[in-house]
């Protein structure tokens, strides 16, 4: 018999739920969040089991312990805004109303794995988790270093100068400049973010020079992403890294979708709501993605229909729509294997 088993995961405690293929309770307890603990538990077990559980902060470590463990036969990490709108429905089913608690939780994640309804995400290689996580701590120093700069900037714009952030820097004479026509702790606060930005510069440029050798330009995903118009390394090392496996993807229109470039259209009895975007999506192939559609939108071939969306609807949604011709490219080019065709 294989059993199935929800773990509520938490940072201290984790409350465990094990489940027959009747359907049938079995055991169920709260043991601390630690590998002895949750070894011990499974050493109760007689026969194999499925684990599943929510991909909270610490899913990583927790995945990689139950797969070298030999009772657990499969490990399944659900994606925790899916899994609960699921589970609220099978709660009610159920007979606990809309009570939610820790037992219920691991329950409803058994259950649903029983009835194969569990939202899986698609877990990364040791590799992939590497090549993604440096790519993300980019993203992260960048924009920190553009927010600082633009603190710098507004602080300027307020008592009327301005000055580039690398003159700052560099030139003496300019920064002192600047400091006589404005207040005493306003460049207080300007020298400190400038220190700010010095790090973060230092620190993208050690960190491209670890990407550069996980993901360097000759990769041949890398290289038939560059292919596309409006993506360059920094947007095609993202795009790579967050997508992981194209075959994860039947369809464009979900890559589209996971991509948060989908219009949520909210429609009653012949009545149109306000179509906006999904907001719960992976923003960070969403911004690779605008943020191509805005580099590529004067392309030759992308630029008649990037007009006439501009003259219809204006450039916000003519650059999401651009976005999404991208998207759908890059499936096709990451599907096939081939180079973006001119």
């Amino acid at each position: 018999m294989n059993y199935y088993t929800g773990c509520d995961v938490h940072k201290k405690t984790t409350t465990i739920q094990q489940m027959d293929e009747e359907g049938a309770l079995g055991l169920s307890m709260t043991i601390p969040t630690d590998k002895a603990s949750i070894r011990k538990f499974l050493d109760q077990l007689d026969d194999p089991t499925i684990i599943t559980f929510e991909a909270g902060r610490n899913w990583w470590w927790l995945h990689q312990f139950f797969s070298q463990q030999p009772q657990v036969t499969q490990v399944k990490v659900v994606d925790p805004r899916r899994a609960r709108i699921l589970a609220s429905e099978l709660s009610v089913q159920s007979g606990y109303g809309r009570a939610k608690n820790d037992e219920i939780d691991s329950e409803m994640l058994a259950e649903l794995t029983r009835r194969d309804l569990e939202p899986a995400i698609n877990v990364p290689t040791v590799e992939q988790l590497e090549q993604r996580t440096f790519c993300r701590h980019r993203f992260g120093l960048v924009m920190n270093r553009t927010r600082a700069k633009n603190i710098i900037h507004a602080f300027m714009a307020m008592h009327g100068t301005s000055a580039r952030i690398c003159d700052l820097i560099d030139d003496l004479s300019i920064r002192n400049q600047v400091y006589e026509s404005i207040p005493d702790y306003i460049s207080f606060i300007i020298d400190q973010l400038l220190i700010q930005v010095q790090l973060f510069d230092k620190q993208i440029f050690h960190c491209e020079k670890k990407i550069n050798n996980l993901l360097p330009e000759s990769h041949p995903q890398i290289k038939l992403l560059i292919s596309a118009p409006g993506i360059g390394i920094v947007l095609a090392r993202i795009i790579y890294t967050e997508i992981l496996d194209i075959a994860y993807f039947k369809e464009p229109k979900y890559l589209v979708s996971y991509s948060g470039l989908a219009p949520i259209d909210n429609e009653s009895a012949g009545r149109k709501g306000r179509i906006r975007l999904n907001r719960y999506c992976n923003y960070y192939l969403k911004y690779a993605f605008v943020e191509a559609a805005h580099n590529s939108s004067d392309f030759k071939k992308h630029k008649r229909k990037y007009d006439l969306d501009v003259k219809k609807h204006g450039k916000i949604i003519a650059k999401v729509n651009l976005a999404r011709r991208i998207v759908k490219a890059v499936y096709w080019m990451l599907t096939r294997q081939q180079l973006y065709k001119m």
